[in-house]
């Protein structure tokens, strides 16, 4: 879309899907921050006359990263490796 490609040309389309279920397809990509996410999403959603949510997700390596990094709280499962 050259709409998205051009006010935002940060943003990293990684892939697209067709999908069964109540969506017709779905769009991941990379985004800065939560706003450019929202942009990218508003942009479609006018563009295509889509509907659109944003989920904000982190890699899973990451994601590790920063759970261990975490203060130790009583009760708490740690994220195997």
């Amino acid at each position: 879309m050259n709409v998205v490609r051009e006010e935002c040309p940060q943003v990293e389309w990684v892939q697209s899907w067709a999908v069964l279920g109540p969506y017709d397809y779905l769009d991941v990509f990379r985004a800065p921050d939560i706003e450019t996410a929202t942009k990218v999403a508003t942009l479609v959603r006018i563009a295509g006359h889509a509907r659109t949510e944003v989920w904000a997700a982190t890699e899973w390596p990451r994601f590790k990263d920063m759970v261990r990094s975490l203060p130790e709280v009583s009760g708490l499962v740690a994220v195997e490796s």
